[in-house]
Order: C-alpha cells, then sequence, then structure tokens
C-alpha cells in the first residue's frame, strides 16, 4: 500500500513538472512554458489583455506580476501552514528531495509562478526563482512574519471549527480565539477580513453561509438542520493544543471505545490489523455523521463479516453503541451524546441525548438472529418487538 500511494505521488508530481534540467530564473523559466500556461499564470495575476498579447509579452507581464511586492505578500500570507512549511523550507535550502512530496503542499505556490517543479534523471526538483527569493527579501521582515504566524494561526482556529462543529458564528469563534490567545486579541472585523483574503483561493473547506463560518459539504437542508440542533447547546472547547489536532481533517480520537472495538474485531473475526484499523475507522466516520445502526453493522456486511453467533452480534452492537455515545458530533456542537448526557444530568434535566439504541431503530443485518430471539441490542425484548420492526 505504501508502495502504491508512493508511485501514485510520483506519477502526479512528474505530469505537472517540467521535464529536463532545472532552472532558477524567472526571466529562463517563464518563457519556456507553454502559451497555455503562460495564460493561466496571467488569469491568476489578473493581467488585462492577456487574451491578444504574443507569448513573450505574457511571460514579461507574468513576471511583473509575480515581482510586485504587496500581491506576494498577500500570496504568501494566504499560504497555508503545510504549505508554507514546505516553502520555507526551500527558501532557507534545507528542503530534502522527494519524488513523493505531495502535490498539496506545494500546487497552490506553483499556480501562482513563485515555485517551479523539474524533473530530471529520475530526481524531482522544486525551485523558487532567483528573482522571488529576492522581492521576498524586499519585504519588511518582522512585519511580513508576524502577518504570517497571525494567518496561519487563524487558519487553524478556522480549519478545527468546521471539522469540529461543522458551523460557527464569527462571534463565537473570536469569543474562543481570544480565551486562548489573552495578550494577542483579535475583533470580529479583522476576523472576517482575513477570511476574506482566504476565501479568494477557490479550494477552500469553509465558507460564509447566512451569518456562519460553514463547512462547505453541506446542502442547504443540512445546513439549516444543523443551524437548529446546536441551538442552546455549549460548545465543546478544549484548549489550544488539543483543539488544532482538529486543523486536520483526517483527525480523529483514539477513545477507549474504539480501541476496544478494534481489538474486538481483530480477534473475533481474525483480521489483520490493517483491516481492522481501515473498519474500525469507517465505523467511526459513519457514527461521526450520525449513520443508522443498519449502516455501522453494513460496515461487517461489505467486508464478508458474518455474525457467527447471537452473543457475538450483540457485544458489537453493544461496542458500537459505546463507539457511537463517545463520538464528537457537528450537532452537539463537538460534544460526544456521554458528555451532553453527564452535563445534564449534573444540572438536574432529563436527559434529551439517547444513545444509539433509542436514537437509531433499525435492524441488525444478520441472518443469525430469528425475529423471536433476544434483541442484540441488549433491551431484553424479541427481536421484531425491537431493532426487527
Amino acid at each position: 500500500m505504501i508502495d502504491e500511494t508512493h508511485q501514485l505521488l510520483e506519477e502526479n508530481n512528474i505530469k505537472h513538472a517540467i521535464i529536463g534540467e532545472a532552472m532558477h530564473r524567472l526571466a529562463d523559466i517563464l518563457p519556456s512554458l507553454t502559451k497555455n500556461r503562460l495564460a493561466a499564470a496571467a488569469s491568476v495575476y489578473n493581467i488585462s489583455g492577456r487574451s491578444k498579447m504574443k507569448k513573450e509579452e505574457l511571460a514579461a507581464a507574468v513576471q511583473a506580476g509575480i515581482e510586485e511586492l504587496d500581491t506576494l505578500q498577500a500570496a504568501l500570507i494566504n499560504s497555508r501552514p503545510k504549505e508554507w512549511e514546505l516553502f520555507g523550507l526551500l527558501l532557507d535550502g534545507s528542503y530534502q528531495p522527494s519524488n513523493a512530496t505531495p502535490f498539496g503542499y506545494y500546487y497552490y505556490f506553483l499556480d501562482r509562478g513563485l515555485l517551479f517543479t523539474f524533473f530530471e534523471n529520475n530526481q524531482l526538483h522544486l525551485v523558487i526563482p532567483d528573482e522571488v527569493k529576492s522581492a521576498i527579501r524586499k519585504l519588511d521582515q518582522p512585519s511580513f512574519r508576524q502577518a504570517l504566524q497571525r494567518s496561519h494561526q487563524l487558519y487553524n482556529y478556522l480549519m478545527a471549527a468546521i471539522n469540529l462543529y461543522g458551523i460557527i458564528a464569527p462571534a463565537k469563534l473570536v469569543e474562543i480565539i481570544n480565551a486562548q490567545n489573552g495578550g494577542e486579541s483579535i475583533t470580529e472585523e479583522e476576523l472576517l477580513q482575513q477570511l476574506e483574503g482566504f476565501l479568494q483561493r477557490t479550494d477552500q473547506y469553509f465558507e460564509l453561509r447566512k451569518g456562519y463560518i460553514a463547512s462547505v459539504d453541506m446542502e442547504d437542508k443540512e445546513f439549516e438542520d444543523l443551524v437548529d440542533k446546536v441551538q442552546g447547546k455549549p460548545y465543546y472547547v478544549p484548549d489550544q493544543q488539543e483543539l488544532f489536532k482538529f486543523a486536520d481533517q483526517d483527525y480523529f480520537e483514539i477513545t477507549p471505545q474504539l480501541t476496544a472495538l478494534r481489538e474486538f474485531v481483530t480477534k473475533e473475526f481474525r483480521l489483520d490489523p490493517e483491516s481492522a484499523e481501515y473498519l474500525v475507522d469507517d465505523i467511526q466516520l459513519a457514527c461521526s455523521m450520525e449513520a443508522s445502526l443498519e449502516d455501522l453493522l453494513y460496515e461487517f456486511e461489505r467486508r464478508d463479516l458474518d455474525f457467527t453467533s447471537q452473543k457475538q452480534a450483540q457485544q458489537t452492537v453493544a461496542l458500537i453503541t459505546d463507539v457511537y455515545d463517545h463520538t464528537r458530533m457537528w450537532s452537539n456542537a463537538g460534544h460526544t451524546l456521554d458528555e451532553l448526557r453527564q452535563m445534564q444530568e449534573m444540572s438536574g434535566g432529563q436527559s434529551a441525548t439517547p444513545s444509539i439504541r433509542g436514537h437509531i431503530v433499525q435492524q441488525v443485518r444478520s441472518n443469525k438472529i430469528g425475529r423471536n430471539e433476544p434483541c442484540p441490542c441488549g433491551s431484553g425484548l424479541k427481536y421484531k418487538k425491537c431493532c426487527g420492526k
């Protein structure tokens, strides 16, 4: 699997690279590009009249756009932390070349002509042109570095918020940021101004939507439903270090419940570690999306993992229930069902957060369970009177 991934990354890098000896000056690189690629770069810099320009004129206009200091600083500040990490290493000359460098770490700079890739002698080369390096040195370094650091911090907050909550009001995010950065407060106006800069990129994961900062991965009805569900619920806000882990879209907490489920499926279904990990990852993702019990158990069915006994099915359902109850959900403002239940009990209120047993009433996908047998959810009722309805 690792070798296959490495090969795909390498192939993608080669597809976007200039084949041949690496060049280091814009004055040499730009004239060597196709007119279509120059036109695309000219579009990034909003160069007027580009459709009527000759190739030489396009190259000169693009170079002028790249070297314009205000435009350059804005582009650098709107980079993402992972993108800048690689770009910074290239600037310092400390980057270790790899043919499997993720394309997503540098394509933003590639599109803007701030970086070019070359493939020669079976080796990928990432080059920041000399003119770009010179222009960066002309920037007010203390001011630029401070703005860059601030931008990356806000980006991490935005990404963490949409991954953990799905939606958040700008005022609430400002409250979280200021609570965690007492010495450097930010206003809602400043946040929205920075957000506007981020949204100039067409590949963002968030958007402004009816007064909320929201994930782009929602239909209108999903968005409206989520707005309704989070009303009146407290936000789960971990410390900054933990919160920033959620800035990674692939991150989720490895809870004791997930560990117990992984150990169970590894033993009971005789899965290898990788297969068990994929199964548990898929179940965790489905739980975070509030999938039905039927859909959760389908993760076993589609892998041809049949229950060998009623006891095994019942144990599986119990473990999945625990995972579901301890999974962070957008509809609970980042809290788990178990956390909300505990808060309600402490406040003396009645629990309004049912577990998956009551929240999701479907059927166990297994022909091993008869309709008159005890339901594997543990209710004590017959299957036909409970989840088998």
